[in-house]
């Protein structure tokens, strides 16, 4: 990821660093989710829906790691986990809420069906473990 950090220079670049990380598939839809207020687990699957379980803990531990997510478990029986936005997250959300207007203006209708058709087939090719092909955007 350091690479996606970084100029061509090879100097730092905060811009950069930010889309690295909101660009890694599931996190956007992850810190959406979490807008709320705190989520358990499974709860959180079922709401970001189609990632799979490892990815999913894969992605918080990173935003844990990063102060965006913070993970408590719950010590009753059976003991469980819940994940909400650290004030550094509620931060990092209210800045994708323009990129969430901009949808609602822009793609209330849905994706064009070539898009969407696209998605689909991405998504089944990821299911397969196959590496999905990106769809140009004109």
């Amino acid at each position: 990821m350091q690479k996606l950090t970084t100029t061509p220079d090879g100097d730092y670049c905060p811009v950069r660093a930010t889309l690295a990380l909101v660009g890694q598939k599931w996190v956007p839809q992850i810190i959406y989710e979490l807008i709320d207020g705190k989520l358990r687990f499974n709860e959180l699957a079922t709401t970001v829906g189609g990632c799979n379980s490892r990815t999913l803990r894969d992605r918080l531990k990173v935003l844990e790691e990063l102060g965006i997510v913070s993970r408590r478990i719950v010590a009753t029986m059976p003991p469980w986990v819940e994940y909400q936005l650290t004030d550094r997250g509620t931060e990092l959300a209210q800045a994708l809420q323009p990129l969430a207007r901009w949808g609602r203006s822009h793609l209330s209708d849905g994706l064009p069906a070539e898009l969407s058709d696209r998605a689909v087939d991405d998504c089944a090719a990821a299911a397969a473990g196959i590496e999905p092909v990106t769809a140009e955007i004109r």
